[in-house]
């Protein structure tokens, strides 16, 4: 219980989830009157913007200082299929227009533009990031009656939001899996090997593989079909507009940190090191992480033949490297295409290790470190 009680504290706090909805909710009503029909200039197809909130503070995985993104979506109420709006937005199964990349700096400047006129003194300061593979604004805005001011990153990603609420349900369907992924978190930065712009795995790849690993050892039984979620975020979408949050409690407050069989937990994490560094379990040659319910990958073999159309360019820019294959559960690309041979050994390396050691050690490591009280 010790070490769930240390997590816990070191856990994002209500406050500071409170903070981040003030800020959706201030976000939301500043985009009120904004058309996505006006900017692109289609026929109208979409109800006023919803915005989300995405992210580790949504996932259930974000420490204490962690920080919240925000996306705004675009409801339909029409059909997106003509064909002059073919060069402007992707067709999918959800209920979103989404927009396509190319356009996504056009309709970011108009949302920009449009809260500068109605909220000018409230933002101080902006910021804007085209060229990431997400392309972003970032509002600096003041706080009310003195207090400290806040910023939001603010994107069109709808993939954001889908992968955060993917991760919520795991969370919150399997609280052993979530402490397990909480604890594997902290000692992965702890060996500076969590930091995709870097070279490394990102946190969302490493909580995929570990999710992976519990699913194919049997040691969880949660397997979500990833198709759902759009039809939740539709209708928790909806339901923000409306006022109306109370069919999905887990909007309104952070991930709540349960009660585990804490030797249960140790005995994962034991495990997850030893499938990814051992020789025996995961071959990184051939094998693929996907927890896709879906058209599952079992094989490198089989993500390659799906892909052998494209050009090297659109090859390399979804599988990177191919050193260790992790398959985004809604995107086509892999999550550790940033890693190398060599920084994809000393991952290995660093699990192999900890598969090697005492996990009880590992942890009282961190808790001397006092990683368990900071991010």
């Amino acid at each position: 219980m010790a070490l769930v009680r240390r997590i816990g504290s070191s856990l994002l706090s209500h406050k500071e989830y409170s903070r981040f909805l003030d800020n959706r909710k201030w976000l939301e009503g500043a985009l009120e009157g904004f058309s996505i029909e006006n900017v692109l200039g289609i026929s109208q197809l979409s109800s006023r913007p919803s915005v989300l909130m995405y992210g580790s503070c949504v996932s259930g995985m974000a420490f204490s200082n962690a920080d919240a993104d925000y996306a705004v979506l675009f409801l339909t109420q029409g059909d997106t299929e003509e064909s002059s709006m073919a060069n402007m937005l992707n067709y999918t199964r959800s209920k979103f227009i989404e927009v396509k990349r190319e356009h996504h700096q056009k309709v970011l400047l108009s949302i920009l533009e449009h809260i500068r006129v109605s909220f000018c003194s409230t933002v101080v300061k902006c910021e804007q990031i085209y060229s990431a593979r997400v392309p972003f604004i970032r509002l600096f805005k003041s706080g009310a009656n003195n207090t400290e001011g806040s910023h939001l990153d603010v994107s069109l990603s709808f993939d954001g939001p889908r992968n955060s609420l993917l991760l919520r349900l795991y969370m919150e369907g399997d609280p052993r899996l979530r402490c397990g992924v909480l604890c594997a978190k902290k000692w992965c930065r702890s060996q500076g090997i969590l930091d995709a712009r870097r070279g490394w795995i990102s946190a969302y790849a490493l909580t995929v593989m570990y999710i992976f690993y519990m699913q194919v050892t049997k040691r969880t039984v949660r397997i979500i079909d990833e198709s759902e979620v759009n039809n939740i975020l539709y209708c928790m979408s909806k339901q923000m507009l409306e006022g109306v949050n109370e069919c999905f409690p887990f909007v309104g407050d952070v991930c709540s940190c349960s009660d585990v069989d804490i030797q249960n937990v140790l005995s994962d994490l034991h495990g997850f090191f030893h499938f990814f560094g051992g020789s025996m379990c995961f071959d990184f040659d051939t094998d693929v992480v996907d927890i896709r319910k879906n058209d599952k990958l079992v094989s490198k073999e089989s993500w390659l033949e799906g892909i052998n159309h494209f050009d090297e360019k659109t090859r390399w820019n979804l599988l990177g490297y191919e050193t260790i294959m992790i398959r985004d559960p809604y995107e086509d690309h892999n999550l550790g295409r940033s890693v190398d041979f060599f920084r994809g050994e000393r991952i290995r390396e660093v699990f192999r290790l900890a598969s090697e050691t005492k996990i009880e050690d590992v942890l009282n490591e961190l808790a001397k470190q006092g990683r368990f009280s900071s991010v």
